[in-house]
């Protein structure tokens, strides 16, 4: 199987530009004939976006990004670092990993280990995924 490990440089909050971006790689990978691109952690929204998780408009304009590359994802599936909102007790977000194939999202996986050390403070944001799935 031919994987593409897709390298990206986000910037925090520019979801159109960093979607564009997504959107160049994961066609390369295809037209490469690779069935997986993998891409970095909250990629959509630029690592770390720290306050800005607190923003509505930023979740929202996050969650629109995402829609819009669900929709683009068909056969050659992709690996790619998301804000998951949550609802219920505990913080309201998630740090998760999504697989997403043919235009849905196959399965998930929420980030367990947060750091909260050095520019790290994900766990004042995120609550840790509590599941080890594979």
């Amino acid at each position: 199987m031919k994987i593409a490990l897709c390298q990206l440089n986000p910037i925090i909050g520019d979801f159109k530009a960093n979607l564009q971006s997504i959107c160049r790689q994961l066609e390369k990978a295809e037209k490469s004939g690779c069935k997986l691109a993998v891409f970095p952690e909250l990629s959509l929204s630029g690592y770390p976006p720290m306050d800005f998780l607190e923003r509505k408009s930023f979740l929202d304009a996050h969650d629109l990004a995402l829609t819009e590359l669900i929709g683009r994802v068909r056969e050659t599936a992709c690996i790619i670092g998301v804000i998951e909102r949550r609802k219920g007790q505990g913080k309201s977000l998630y740090n998760s990993g999504f697989f997403i194939k043919n235009n849905r999202v196959c399965h998930r996986v929420r980030k367990q280990l947060l750091p909260s050390y050095d520019v790290f403070d994900e766990s004042r944001y995120f609550e840790p995924g509590t599941v080890s799935l594979p």
